[in-house]
């Protein structure tokens, strides 16, 4: 319940809590560190331990009075562990035994009293203990110790213990803040991005973004969903309005015609037929350009020169000189009825301008596709180039455009790119254009049980 509510609060409260609550609580471990964890290492503790004891021994020896009860006291500190033999004062004369800087008889010696009168010996004269520590007792009696062997130190100090908490104090937030960025921050924007990809105002959901996460992202994937909303209204509107401009421009329209075709001039009877096929082409050419319906139609995979073979000889029968090039057979995925339609439009601007058209298909290498329509016309200036491609953008002056109104490329170029392709213009040598519709790579075929929706054209691979 309180993580739920962490992470549906606001982005900057939770990077604030995660850079910020981390540096507290190891500030707060290395306080309780300092007063809990061990001071120095077990093995001095010990040393410090061993030298109390010894010197308690050696109080409690002087104050005996009695062999009997010397012999009690020796008795019951060896048998708590620390081995003890008495023998004569004369042992702590002499050289003393060397010994190596990590022994331990060293640190117990470091650690008795400095009036004590102590000296290390390989073992006792009487030879029942080794490696001992000679202390003083009185003028005649000392006392040899063989202290237990040392505990190891701990491996990880008071020191360590502390260095490590305030390095974690600064690594730990900035892992925290990483995976909180890939998260709450990348994560989200990755799924509103695949949404969008795919966000179709015809179809789909009516609230597509997820309003979910923190404050910032409900609010912006709310935004997004009120968006998607609007857009469709708008998409609404038009299509009513385009429904109420095709009946009310072609009811007068057609009215017109009739008018003109009763008329008794055969001179101004053309001529009024003449515009009204004018008028007529430009509200269709309008309304197709406007209408952008490529989305709607579902993509089946279709024999692609099949397709182009029909546009070229709709062309030839009206006594146009158009010619394909290319394999006899390619099944490709796309929206049939709509890739058609660009490929006419591109062969009829070029029967408007040229004597002769050749499309070629060409499947490249690395799979790609490619569909060149090439005329011997005059071509298009490189500086007009892009601008041809805008809606009822006429080019008056290089082509001697006539019979259009600017939207046939405009149109290809809209359902180019909802194939995901790309439309290039370029000149030929010595006159004429070749315009190349560009489709990204066929996807591996997919074997299926289940029969594939055809349509004119469509083929089953």
């Amino acid at each position: 319940m309180i993580l739920a509510r962490f992470f549906a609060g606001s982005i900057r409260r939770q990077i604030a809590l995660l850079a910020i609550g981390p540096v507290v609580l190891f500030a707060i471990l290395g306080t309780i560190s300092e007063h809990l964890t061990i001071k120095e290492p077990e093995s001095v503790s010990q040393a410090r331990s061993v030298a109390m004891r010894i010197e308690l021994v050696v109080d409690m020896l002087r104050a005996a009075e009695t062999a009997g009860q010397t012999s009690t006291i020796l008795d019951t500190v060896t048998k708590t562990g620390l081995l003890v033999e008495e023998v004569p004062a004369v042992e702590l004369h002499g050289p003393e035994q060397p010994v190596e800087e990590d022994d331990f008889r060293q640190e117990i010696k470091n650690n008795l009293s400095p009036t004590t009168d102590v000296i290390l010996r390989s073992g006792t004269a009487t030879g029942h203990l080794t490696q001992v520590l000679v202390v003083a007792v009185d003028h005649d009696r000392a006392l040899a110790f063989s202290p237990p062997p040392a505990v190891h130190d701990s491996r990880i100090t008071d020191r360590e213990i502390s260095d490590l908490l305030a390095t974690m104090a600064l690594i730990v937030p900035v892992i925290l803040l990483s995976l909180y960025g890939s998260r709450m921050i990348a994560s989200p924007l990755l799924r509103f991005s695949r949404a969008a990809q795919d966000l179709d105002p015809d179809k789909g959901s009516e609230r597509p973004f997820e309003e979910i996460g923190s404050l910032e992202v409900r609010a912006l994937a709310k935004s997004l969903n009120d968006m998607r909303s609007r857009i469709r209204a708008m998409i609404d509107a038009r299509t009513r309005m385009l429904h109420a401009i095709s009946h009310d421009l072609r009811t007068p329209l057609t009215r017109l015609r009739l008018r003109a075709e009763r008329s008794s001039e055969p001179l101004l009877r053309d001529a009024l037929l003449a515009d009204v096929d004018a008028l007529t082409l430009m509200v269709e050419e309008t309304l197709v350009y406007l209408r952008k319906d490529i989305s709607r139609e579902n993509q089946l995979r279709a024999d692609l020169p099949s397709m182009i073979v029909t546009a070229c000889n709709d062309f030839a029968d009206m006594g146009y000189s158009v010619a394909y090039h290319g394999p006899e057979r390619f099944a490709y995925p796309c929206k049939p009825h709509a890739l058609k339609r660009a490929i006419a439009n591109l062969i009829d601007n070029g029967t408007k301008f040229a004597g002769h058209v050749d499309v070629e298909l060409l499947v490249k290498p690395d799979r790609t596709v490619s569909i060149c329509v090439t005329d011997d016309g005059p071509g298009i200036p490189a500086e007009f180039q892009a601008n041809v491609l805008e809606p009822f953008y006429k080019l008056d002056s290089a082509r001697n455009d006539r019979g259009g109104f600017g939207l046939g490329l405009s149109i290809v170029q809209d359902i180019v790119q909802a194939h995901s392709g790309t439309l290039t213009l370029a000149n030929t040598v010595p006159h004429g254009l070749i315009v190349e519709i560009g489709l990204p790579p066929i996807e591996p075929i997919v074997s299926t049980s289940r029969e594939e929706t055809r349509s004119p054209g469509a083929v089953k691979v």
